[in-house]
């Protein structure tokens, strides 16, 4: 049974997730999947990260209506932002959840293949530390960010492709938030090249 705590933070948390089309997903696996391959690995991915954020209220960013349509059949709200770049697309997606009443906001990338689920990042967090936060999950290489926790208050910038890991921290300081790192084997695993899906299948076996 969850405890206090852990019941007040999940009713004052949404998850966003910002999906592309699943038809341009994974166009840097081009050489070792075909088109069809990369549609089907793209969406059980994101599929797996919808599951595993079930508990929460869920805004998908997207800009392609099968996403939306696909998104809302699983319960999730529908963000939509064409053509603005992954960076405005996540502010979207945490400002939605903002107007729509939520302190806090985890930010997870589609192309987790290992999510199970997310409620172990703030599971030994007040709410009041979770707002003065941002929690960051890096990568296994910790050069990008897979998952954030952040207040939906904040004027945090978003600052996602090389180097994010680092820079985020520097812009939670720079907001006057302190930084929490959670190490997670599993949400460390994204899908970008062939070495990262041999990853993923290697853990999942």
């Amino acid at each position: 049974m969850p405890s206090e705590t852990s019941a007040l933070t999940a009713a004052a948390l949404a998850i966003v997730i910002p999906i592309k089309a699943f038809h341009h997903a994974k166009e840097r696996l081009s050489d070792l999947l075909t088109p069809a391959e990369r549609f089907v690995l793209a969406k059980m991915c994101a599929e797996r990260v919808l599951r595993a954020a079930s508990e929460h209220e869920v805004f998908v960013v997207c800009d392609d209506q099968d996403v939306a349509h696909w998104a809302r059949d699983l319960d999730a709200k529908i963000v939509w932002q064409p053509d603005v770049g992954l960076n405005a697309a996540v502010r979207a997606g945490v400002d939605a959840a903002r107007v729509n009443k939520f302190d806090l906001a985890i930010v997870a990338h589609s192309d987790l293949p290992l999510a199970t689920n997310f409620s172990h990042l703030f599971r030994d967090c007040d709410l009041q530390t979770l707002k003065t936060s941002v929690t960051l999950v890096p990568d296994r290489h910790e050069d990008g960010t897979n998952v954030m926790i952040l207040p939906t208050a904040s004027d945090f910038e978003f600052a996602y492709g090389k180097n994010s890991f680092l820079v985020h921290q520097e812009m939670a300081k720079k907001c006057g938030l302190t930084v929490r790192i959670i190490r997670d084997q599993r949400l460390a695993v994204d899908i970008d090249t062939a070495d990262d899906l041999a990853h993923a299948q290697k853990l999942e076996n």
